[in-house]
């Protein structure tokens, strides 16, 4: 179908989470129709409660409240209340699930890390570490974000439903299924010595109602 590539930078403060996405792909054949490259990027601050979302290349911004948000998602939930019917089945996917934790380390870009894989809808192989910890602040201002944060790029991926503690940091996934293939890597794991001016939407883009 073909190939995807992503970089992104996520920061998080005492009261901001910020991400910096540059995604690019490049279709083959019939889906050549749907190449493309972006540079996107999420600010979320808990001091006054809004999102804003840019667009980096287009030098543009859009904000909204976290009440302007909530609202949103539950007018979305009242037109698609009937598309929750499947509990049976969801079951049967779990009850079907297959994992193995490999018992030895490996040392993955730069980490010391364990490999899970899974075995469901496809191979997921996901490598990652016991020793790696997120600070208290970064696990507090995940769980106020988490109804307003919207970015595939975030690898928070709970992993309890395989024994594995929730804190764990993921440093490498890959997955292949007959969708295609998908693969993550951390590079860089530390604590944000950079500037304040990352954390705001630059001053001279133009705001505007959507992104």
């Amino acid at each position: 179908m073909g190939s995807m590539q992503s970089e992104s930078k996520t920061i998080y403060s005492e009261d901001t989470f910020s991400s910096n996405v540059k995604f690019a792909f490049k279709g083959k054949g019939v889906a050549r129709l749907m190449s493309r490259e972006m540079h996107n990027g999420t600010i979320i601050s808990l001091n006054d409660s809004t999102v804003s979302n840019i667009d980096f290349k287009k030098k543009k911004f859009s904000i909204k409240t976290f009440n302007e948000i909530l609202k949103d998602k539950e007018n979305k939930n009242n037109q698609n209340e009937n598309d929750n019917q499947n509990n049976s089945d969801n079951e049967n996917i779990n009850q079907e699930l297959k994992f193995i934790i490999s018992e030895e380390l490996e040392l993955i870009n730069g980490f010391e890390a364990y490999k899970l894989t899974i075995e469901r809808d496809g191979t997921n192989e996901i490598w990652f570490s016991k020793t790696l910890r997120e600070p208290d602040f970064v696990t507090k201002i995940k769980n106020e974000i988490s109804e307003f944060q919207n970015s595939w790029a975030d690898m928070s991926i709970d992993l309890t439903e395989y024994g594995i503690d929730k804190d764990s940091i993921i440093v490498k996934m890959s997955t292949e299924s007959e969708d295609g293939n998908f693969n993550f890597d951390l590079i860089s794991f530390q604590k944000f010595l950079g500037n304040d001016e990352e954390l705001k939407v630059p001053e001279d883009y133009k705001k505007v109602r959507k992104i």
